[in-house]
């Protein structure tokens, strides 16, 4: 196969051998791949600032034996910011782990693509990075189809309303009050919460809805998708414990 050029974002990096490091690169025009980045980890190297993890850059790629290899690379978007927040940064890791398991080999899925390379601009100036990797997360399930049911109930599609609603991950969304009293592993959401998630649902735009309404959103968004995953990615620990810490020190995340 002749040399291409892709755009891409680092999703995944890990060093081989001495110097060199093995890319997984998320492209708009050929799906997930992995390459060889020769001398990557020198400090010299012209190729180190593409390299980095949530970088977004131009890769020029020669066909190798078993890996594309880099020739190549000018940085389109270095996002250098995002290392100097600790929860942004986190995030960021966390949303490329997230697109890195959901992703084939080969496949290109330009929506998502496009999705990720937003929530990774939005990260990088986000006053509030756990709401904007909901949102994403959001926006996520919605593109893979696995949106909960909001409006009736999961479980016997009566109307659902009040000043709090009952949702199940098991149901697949929220619960009326009758069968919200004989459920178990439920999660409380308050009114304001729950008509955001509409919002959202419906394909409208909602603002950081404040304390407790974002942490209890963030929460079900998170646990709705990692439900439909059946895995949990390896970044989620280190995220939430520097959530909880900031939580605790009286800093809004």
């Amino acid at each position: 196969m002749p040399p291409v050029t892709v755009q891409a974002i680092v999703l995944r990096r890990r060093p081989l051998g001495e110097a060199d490091k093995v890319l997984t690169l998320f492209t708009r025009e050929m799906g997930k791949l992995s390459a060889i980045a020769k001398g990557a980890r020198k400090p010299t190297s012209k190729l180190a600032g593409a390299t980095e993890t949530c970088v977004q850059a131009r890769f020029h790629l020669a066909q190798g034996r078993t890996f594309w290899i880099v020739t190549q690379a000018s940085v389109e978007r270095a996002r250098a910011r995002l290392h100097r927040l600790l929860v942004n940064a986190a995030a960021s890791l966390y949303a490329c782990e997230l697109v890195d398991r959901l992703l084939e080999e080969g496949v290109p899925d330009e929506a998502l693509f496009v999705l990720l390379s937003k929530v990774l601009d939005d990260l990088e100036n986000s006053e509030h990075p756990m709401w904007t990797l909901c949102l994403f997360e959001n926006a996520l399930m919605l593109q893979q189809g696995y949106t909960p049911v909001l409006d009736t109930c999961a479980r016997c599609a009566r109307p659902v309303d009040g000043e709090q609603i009952a949702f199940q991950t098991d149901a697949g969304g929220a619960l009326c009050a009758p069968c919200a009293h004989t459920a178990t592993g439920v999660l409380k959401l308050s009114r304001l919460a729950w008509l955001t998630w509409r919002v959202l649902n419906a394909g409208g735009q909602a603002h950081f809805p404040g304390d407790p309404a974002a942490d209890e959103l963030e929460r079900a968004v998170h646990l709705h998708l990692r439900y439909h995953l059946d895995r949990e990615m390896k970044s989620t620990q280190v995220l939430w414990q520097l959530r909880q810490e900031l939580l605790e020190g009286g800093e809004v995340c």
